[in-house]
């Protein structure tokens, strides 16, 4: 007979990509603002046009284009999709702008689909935790470190070995 040797059961990780929630007591992304005044349309088109082209700082969008949710994975899902489709046309064709064209238009739309199908995902888990939140205010981390309790270290979790004595005594 053959003797069977169980293990502690783990939880099951998943192995899906990080979805951009903030780490520890960081705050959530807050919801869109309410516009001002001066950024609502004018009914002029020429002054809405002149004013929407004054706000675009091409090298400040370029830069912070990391900080964006979503749209490190977005481009590179595009990209990726777009080069091969275009390469696939290409050899199927061999003719280049053919093969340009289908290139750059399934880039878009391989990019538009995963930023949607991301923020989607974003926005329901944001929900979520919301939910959580409101549901178990009194669980939140800040307040059990200003209650004052030992068995949560500096990164806000709580330490295997100081909860299982806590809960055996």
């Amino acid at each position: 007979m053959s003797a069977s040797i169980s293990s502690p059961s783990k939880a099951p990780t998943t192995a899906s990509a990080p979805m951009n929630i903030p780490a520890g007591n960081s705050p959530i992304t807050p919801d869109a603002q309410p516009r001002s005044a001066d950024e609502n349309l004018s009914g002029n088109s020429l002054d809405d046009l002149k004013t929407a082209f004054g706000r675009i700082r091409p090298k400040e969008d370029f830069e912070n284009i990391g900080k964006i949710p979503c749209a490190r994975n977005s481009l590179l899902y595009g990209i990726a999709g777009g080069a091969g489709i275009g390469a696939v046309r290409f050899l199927g064709s061999r003719r280049p702008w053919v093969a340009a064209n289908w290139a750059v238009g399934s880039f878009i739309a391989i990019a538009a689909f995963q930023w949607e199908t991301c923020n989607r995902a974003r926005r329901k888990e944001l929900q979520q935790m919301r939910v959580i939140q409101e549901r178990y205010p009194h669980r939140h981390i800040s307040k059990l470190k200003k209650r004052g309790d030992e068995s949560y270290g500096e990164d806000g979790a709580a330490s295997a070995s100081t909860s299982s004595t806590a809960s055996s005594s």
